[in-house]
């Protein structure tokens, strides 16, 4: 009985052990995916905030193994005479996808927003330069066109490291909705400012579920007004503010736990500047 009992108590060590080397080796997966991704966003971040002299530089390897250096023109205004972020437009030469930065001061979402309609999802689970990433990138749905929509729906990720879009979780509170009552959306046509309406949570792909990430914009004032008042039916608090027919809307949409499938999704309408 002792030497079974022995022969038990090995097997469970070494099973304990196997276990043990597993996780260690997906923890250090783990951690090797997010400083991977932050060294990314680091990069990203320098180049976007770079200064009109040097708004951005390639330091991708290229085919033959070595680093290239490609200098962008700090270019101040588009064909309109807006004044344009050199540091984006450096984005944008280093990958034409990249249409556009977002930031939500205090918070966490400071990030580039690509495009890529030919594709639906394609940066889901890519990073900037089009490699696979679990984080993936913050994108714009490919049912909207940046330059005609009304309603640009804006998705990401929501990540237990609190990157990407992890971050509309905390706008469950009212609270940090009036710390943080604006998105900045910086254009290759200029900044762009969106004031929050509301923030709801719901169900998504049921059969009969507020299907929002097909709104990109209404044909009549009726449609756009239905389009406000489902909106408004789900809200989690009174924001004080609504939309108006011709009312450029901002949609961030994340995963959120609470439910099967669920979503936390925050609308924001453009202020006049």
């Amino acid at each position: 009985m002792k030497k079974a009992e022995r022969w038990l108590a090995g097997l469970i060590f070494i099973v304990s052990i196997v276990l043990l080397a597993i996780s260690i080796y997906s923890l250090m997966g783990m951690f090797a995916e997010w400083k991977k991704t932050d060294d990314l966003k680091q990069t990203l971040t320098a180049i976007y905030i770079g200064d009109d002299s040097d708004a951005g530089l390639d330091t991708k390897a290229g085919e033959d193994g070595e680093s290239g250096e490609v200098f962008v023109e700090a270019v101040k205004a588009d064909e309109s005479g807006a004044a344009v972020t050199p540091g984006l437009l450096a984005l944008h030469e280093e990958n034409p996808d990249c249409i556009g930065w977002i930031s939500i001061e205090g918070t966490a979402i400071d990030y580039p927003v690509m495009y890529h309609p030919e594709e639906e999802n394609y940066y889901l689970k890519r990073d900037f330069y089009g490699n696979y990433s679990a984080n993936g990138s913050i994108f714009l749905s490919e049912l909207c066109d940046p330059e005609t929509s009304d309603n640009l729906i804006v998705y990401g990720h929501h990540m237990k490291s609190g990157a990407m879009f992890a971050t509309l979780e905390d706008y469950k509170e009212q609270d940090f909705y009036l710390e943080h009552p604006e998105i900045v959306f910086d254009t290759l046509h200029g900044t762009e400012i969106y004031e929050i309406i509301a923030v709801f949570l719901t169900p998504v792909y049921t059969g009969n579920d507020f299907a929002y990430y097909f709104f990109t914009g209404a044909e009549t004032e009726d449609e756009f007004d239905e389009f406000i008042e489902e909106v408004m039916l789900r809200t989690l608090y009174d924001t004080g503010k609504s939309a108006a027919f011709g009312d450029k809307l901002l949609t961030l949409s994340t995963c959120e736990y609470s439910q099967t499938n669920g979503r936390i999704v925050v609308i924001a309408k453009r202020s006049e500047q």
